[in-house]
């Protein structure tokens, strides 16, 4: 996700998507939300939630939204995929758990291989569906997208 990963960071990082999650229309597409919604844990990990947002009902639906571990590693950031869950068709699927201290258990392997994947390919696709520059039109280039019309997480 190393787009998603380059939003964040020119939003200012973990924390400021924390205080402000990122919500990016771009139509004709569903809306895209960024939001951290764990961590940062010991050692520096945090959980992040990456979804398109339809409407059916005049209720929010997840199409897809995929939880992610993101910690450090040698190369940089690493997004390890958690769990998918796409409400249209009411999927829900757990490939790996993080504990209270950000260490991966994994259930699923081969799950979490297959989401990786659908992950990198998604990321292809904001870039392509012009996700990015809707990004850098709302909430600019620099570290203070905050001050750039960010939205406020709810507490």
């Amino acid at each position: 996700m190393q787009h998603v990963q380059q939003m964040i960071e020119e939003h200012g990082g973990f924390e400021a998507v924390r205080q402000n999650y990122l919500r990016i229309e771009n139509e004709p597409f569903m809306r895209l939300v960024i939001e951290v919604i764990g961590g940062p844990y010991p050692d520096g990990a945090f959980e992040v939630s990456v979804a398109h947002y339809g409407e059916q009902n005049g209720d929010a639906m997840r199409d897809p939204e995929i939880t992610f571990l993101v910690g450090h590693s040698v190369t940089g950031w690493e997004w390890s995929p958690l769990n998918f869950l796409n409400d249209y068709v009411g999927v829900y699927q757990v490939a790996c758990e993080a504990d209270a201290n950000g260490l991966q258990r994994v259930k699923d392997a081969r799950l979490m291989r297959e989401l990786q994947e659908f992950a990198t390919q998604w990321d292809l696709n904001l870039v392509h569906q012009g996700f990015m520059d809707a990004f850098r039109r709302k909430y600019g280039r620099t570290s203070q997208g905050a001050a750039n019309g960010a939205t406020p997480a709810l507490s």
